[in-house]
Parts: C-alpha cells; structure tokens; sequence
C-alpha cells in the first residue's frame, strides 16, 4: 500500500489531469459547435462525437479505438484535440499516416485549424531519408560517378544544384539509377555534422534534428513511428522527441503490415555471398588453405538457392491453375542443404571473428567488423530456418520485379507474434497514449459494438481494458438514397468452378456496364484474374473505353485517363480497393469481381493455426476489411451517387456460406437488390437523373 500522503499526491494529480481534459473537452466543443460553424464549415454529429471521444479516453489515460466511416471528416476530429493538449502540456505529438500525400494534407488541415484557433504549433512533415538530397553525395556522383556528362545529367546537375532539398521539389525527371547516388544514404546525426560541410544546409539532417527538439507536431508515416518507437523499446537513440506524450495513428489498419514490415529481413544469394567473401579476408591473409572452405560454401548457397526457385515455379504453375497471383511463396526443407549451409557459413564466421581479434594492429587488418556481423546476421537467418516448426519466425519468398530467375530470390523473415512487439513499442509507455482511427478497424456487427474491433485488436496487440474503445462513426452520406447493391444469384464458385464462373462472371459485368454506361471500377484479388477479364471485355468491342492498372509507375496517368474519360471503365487490384478517391461521375459503379478473401500464405497460415476456426477468425474477417474498403471507392463526397455489383453469389439468398450475414451487416450501403431490372432502375433514377 501507498503511504497516505503518496496516495494524497497520486489523487491529486488524478483530479488535476481530469480538471485539465476537462478544459480541453469544452474547448474542443466550442470549436466544432460555434467556431468552426462560424467558418463555414457544416455541423457533423460524427465528428463531433469522436473528437469528445478522444478527449474523454485521454482523460481516462486510455488509448483510444475509433472506426470513422467515409465523411465523418477524422482528421479535424483528432486535430482539434491534439492542438489543446500540445497547448495544455507542451508535450509534441505524432500523427502517423500512410502515404506521403496524406502526409501533406493533414499539414494542410492543421494549418487551417491553428489559424482558426490562433495558434502558432510548430509543424514537421517526416518524410524518409531517401526522398531527399545529399550535397556531398551528389558532388561525389557528378565528379566521380559521371566523368563524361550527358547532357541531361548536366541538366539534371544545373537543375539542383541552384536549389531545393527533396525530390519533389524539382520540375524534371530524375532518373532512378541517378537519384540513388544522390538521396540521403547512411545518415548519421553525429558523423554528418563533424564530417560533412553541407550539414548546416542539409534540409534532412534540420529535419531530424527537429524531431528531437520539437514541442510541436511530427507528421510521419507508420514505417518511421515503427522505427522510432522500436530504438526506443531497446533503449537505443530515437529518431524522435523523447518527450512525446500522444501519438495519433490514421489509417490504422495498415499497423500491422508496417510494424512486421519493420521488423522483416531478407537474404539475397548475392549477398550471401558478399557478406562471405567480405568477412574471409580478415582470415585469408593467415591462412592458404581457406579458400576450399569458401568454394564449398559458394556451391551450397548455389545448390540452396536452386531448389527456393524450383519450390517458387511449382507455387507459381499451381497459383496459375487456380487463378491466383503469389506475392509471399513457401519455404519448404529439402534435404539437409540448408542445415550444411548454415554450419559451413557460421565455421566462416566464427574463424572471421577469432582472426579479426587474434591480428589486432597487425599491419593487414582491416576494419572488417561490419562485414562480420552482416555474416553473423545471416547465420542467425539460416540457424532459425533450420529449426523449421521449431523456429520463432515466419519464413517466404518474394520474386524481384526486375529478375525473376535464382538471383532474384529474397529469402524473407519476421517474428511471428508481430502483435507482441505491437503491444510492447506502442501500449506498454506509462506516459503516452495511442489513438487508433480508421474508416475500416471493425469486420462485423456484434451486439456489443467492442467486440467489432477483436480482429484488429488480436493483431496488434491492444487490451481492450487498455483501451476506450468507441463505437463506430457512420457516415453523414445518405447510402440508402444515394446508392444501391447488386448482387448475383446461382453463379457458380468463383473458385471451385473458375473457368465457368469467369465466363459467366464477364457476360454478368457486360450487362451491368451497359447499365452505366462505362463510369466503372472493376476490382480483383488477383492480376491473373483481372489481365483475363480485360482481354475478354477487349474483344466485346464495347462502347467505352477499358483502362487497366499497370503498375506504380503509371498508375497516377492511368486514374487521370480515367477520370477525364467520364464513360471509360478501370480495371485494378491491390492498392485500387483502398488507394482511389474519384468523386462525380467517372465512379458511379464499383464492380466486385468476387469476394476478396486472402490468399493462402505463410503468414495467414500462422494465424490460422493460432485460431480455433481459420476461416471466420482469419479469412473472413480479412475479406470484411477489404470489402469495406472496395465498396468505400463509390461514395467519396456528400453529392456522390451510384451502384454497387457484386459478382459472387456466396453473398445471395441461395447461399448457405456460414459468413452470408456478416458480410451485409458490415456494410455501409443497406439497400440491396439480385433483381438487374430493379439495379438498372435505381440508377437511372439516382443517377443518370441527377446528372
């Protein structure tokens, strides 16, 4: 028990922090309820609720869970209270998001509230370190790397030399290979500023020094908050503020994703290899005979590497039969090649490690250390593999875009209770409270709204006694008149009968096209699926344009074609169900071509076998999410109107999947039709009318 007067203190600091949130509540209130009314801006119940929300978990020293649908306007909801706290307890806070764009416009949304408030908080974007420009790098590159300029190097030269810090801030196209040697590479707070003359100039070695000394707010993505909050876990220097006391997640349903990307690494056969002849000349100076050791270590890696991208051909053959696109492969033991591998390289290691110690200022050391460790890195990767069942980490493969053949194998690893290390860098801080928001954080509708959220909460860790869970914010759209599902009847299995359900899927999606004429979204869990249904459409002749997603590089050109063509139709998977915000007409249809259940892969293979049934506590719940997030595409503005076609009919009257419900419960769009006569009459009177 607390002495009297510790449990005095203890109340009285209790009663002070709830007096101040309290202060801080009213004022949140009055900026939705009179100034931002003042300022044009429309009353939103939603919105006003979450921000009372946030500020109430605080006040609980709580972190908060909240799902915001589509229009509650999220960011005002948490901006509002992060500006009074950072007044109340000059403390800086994170707001973390997932692309750099969101990045922007949530500075853009804060500086119009602190100019509302009358503020002046200190606002950082932190992008990483390879968005921007090195001085010294780029002296180097152009007087070592490119002896003999081209002329648009010397362009490229001329352009950013004069000005600017990062790359967008240059009107001109920097190739890839160039902007490599030029980007910020191993930056090192202490290195740059006694080693380098450009540090008092460089935008990013200010930036980072700013995270440190900031009172403000720091804009980052998930990956950076990741990063720091991990150094932070193991005592090592943060890239951060250590006075942070809130942190704000958007977009929280890629927590997960980031935090095990985070803690992902990968071996290469190349460099393997590398790391191997690196670390073996601090040994092959003192010993002859070494070089046997090494070539029979080289045929392993060869031999190893060989059999990963004959495993790799055979997933591929069995994925295409089945309609599906691979991105994560399995790793599967064979023989005892890896078991040899792993001895031969940690015998290296070991003889490395005695050598670079036995020969301390001999006159051939060299400074091998880091290759060594790189080595032991890897020894550590392979001893782990070796333990198969046994082991703490999820093992794949991925294939390079670039080579597709044994050197373009990444060998992959990460822990398996990713949520584990969630829960320790994010709600273990006594001092720091999370908010977690989202339009898409619940993936069913049970009658305690809390129990919504357990998927979510199951990854990543958070204690539902830790929390203040709030119950979801609808949209202030009007779904029921502005938009209506379609769904099909007796269509067969989009799995168990591809083939047939593809032709008949394409004769269903042509009907439904004539109906809207083009102005369509077409989404697909799988690129084989949808490169087949866009040569079929191809050949229909159709009387509008068919635009598909070719990858990154074009995909902004691609959705501006699109959007400029108001009848053309697009067809997209992976980040098109949640990375597309087209308001008006050109999107007045979203088509799912089936229900986007996950793949099978190592990674959702661990999480069915730590669940009772895999299917409703993993698959489904996973499909939920990213249906929601599909169908999310279609209403993106108060004014927007259109239809929804799902073409699977596990979701019609007929169907006896045990997940039917779930699925339309979760949905924001309630009105719902398997009648195409009723679909097409919905549209032309919502739609076509009011256009």
């Amino acid at each position: 028990m607390f002495p009297w007067h510790e449990r005095f203190l203890f109340r009285e600091r209790t009663e002070d922090r709830k007096r101040r949130f309290k202060e801080i509540g009213q004022k949140v209130y009055e900026f939705f309820d009179e100034t931002a009314t003042a300022a044009g801006y429309q009353m939103r119940i939603g919105q006003l609720d979450m921000a009372c929300d946030i500020v109430d978990g605080l006040c609980d020293k709580k972190h908060v869970l909240v799902e915001a649908s589509v229009g509650i306007g999220k960011s005002f909801a948490y901006i509002v209270p992060v500006l009074w706290y950072i007044q109340e307890y000059d403390r800086p806070v994170v707001i973390a998001t997932s692309t750099i764009a969101l990045q922007e416009q949530l500075k853009a949304d804060i500086e119009i509230i602190k100019q509302m408030l009358g503020m002046h908080t200190e606002v950082l974007i932190a992008k990483g370190q390879t968005h921007f420009l090195c001085k010294k790098r780029m002296d180097e590159c152009f007087t070592k790397h490119f002896i003999n300029l081209k002329e648009e190097n010397q362009e490229i030269y001329t352009v950013i030399s004069k000005s600017g810090y990062e790359r967008s801030d240059w009107n001109i196209t920097i190739p890839e290979e160039i902007w490599n040697k030029i980007n910020v590479k191993d930056f090192n707070l202490r290195y740059c500023r006694e080693k380098c003359s450009y540090h008092d100039k460089c935008h990013y070695y200010t930036l980072r020094q700013d995270m440190l000394d900031t009172f403000g707010i720091i804009v980052c993505n998930q990956d950076l908050l990741a990063v720091n909050m991990r150094k932070k876990s193991m005592e090592r220097s943060p890239l951060m503020s250590k006075d942070i006391g809130l942190i704000v997640i958007d977009e929280a349903h890629n927590l997960e994703s980031r935090v095990r990307s985070s803690v992902t690494t990968y071996i290469t056969m190349q460099n393997l290899k590398e790391y191997m002849y690196e670390a073996s000349r601090a040994i092959d100076v003192f010993d002859e005979g070494f070089a046997d050791e090494l070539d029979m270590a080289e045929m392993l890696i060869d031999k190893a590497f060989k059999i990963l991208y004959k495993q790799m051909v055979q997933q591929d053959k069995i994925a295409e039969e089945n309609g599906q696109d691979i991105e994560r492969y399995y790793v599967r033991q064979s023989g005892t090649v890896f078991h040899d591998l792993q001895k031969t390289l940690s015998n290296i290691c070991d003889k490395a490690s005695l050598a670079f110690g036995a020969y301390d200022g001999d006159k051939y050391r060299r400074n091998y250390d880091e290759e060594i460790e790189k080595l032991e890195d890897c020894v550590e990767f392979l001893t782990s593999l070796v333990r198969d069942k046994h082991s703490d980490d999820i093992f794949w493969m991925e294939c390079s875009k670039g080579n597709k053949g044994v050197k373009g194998i990444y060998l992959y690893k990460c822990p398996k209770e990713v949520n584990k290390i969630t829960k320790n860098i994010l709600f273990k801080e006594d001092d720091i409270r999370v908010v977690l928001t989202s339009a898409t954080l619940t993936s069913g509708r049970a009658e305690d709204y809390r129990k919504d959220y357990l998927y979510f909460m199951k990854n990543t860790g958070f204690l539902m006694d830790q929390g203040y869970i709030c119950e979801p914010k609808e949209s202030p759209f009007n779904y029921d008149e502005h938009a209506m599902i379609y769904y099909t009847e007796n269509l067969p299995h989009p799995t168990k009968e591809r083939k047939r359900f593809t032709e008949e899927a394409v004769k269903e999606m042509i009907r439904l096209l004539h109906i809207s004429a083009g102005k369509a979204l077409i989404l697909f869990t799988a690129k084989t699926d949808m490169r087949e249904v866009y040569d079929k459409l191809l050949k229909e002749e159709l009387p509008f344009q068919i635009f598909i997603q070719l990858g990154n590089t074009k995909q902004a050109e691609t959705l501006d074609k699109f959007r400029k063509d108001t009848n053309s139709v697009l067809l997209g998977t992976g980040s098109f169900w949640e990375g597309i915000n087209i308001e008006g007409v050109s999107l007045s249809h979203v088509i799912i071509f089936k229900l986007p259940f996950p793949v099978r892969e190592p990674i959702i293979d661990y999480k069915y076998s730590q669940s009772k049934n895999g299917l409703m506590e993993v698959s489904v719940p996973e499909m939920v999410i990213k249906l929601k997030q599909g169908i999310g595409r279609l209403i993106r503005s108060e004014s927007d109107k259109g239809i929804v076609s799902i073409i699977d009919s596990r979701v019609g009257i007929n169907s006896k999947a045990p997940y039917k419900e779930i699925i339309w419960e979760s949905l924001p769009i309630k009105n719902r039709t398997n009648n195409i006569e009723e679909i097409k009459r919905f549209y032309e009177s919502v739609v076509i009318s009011h256009n």
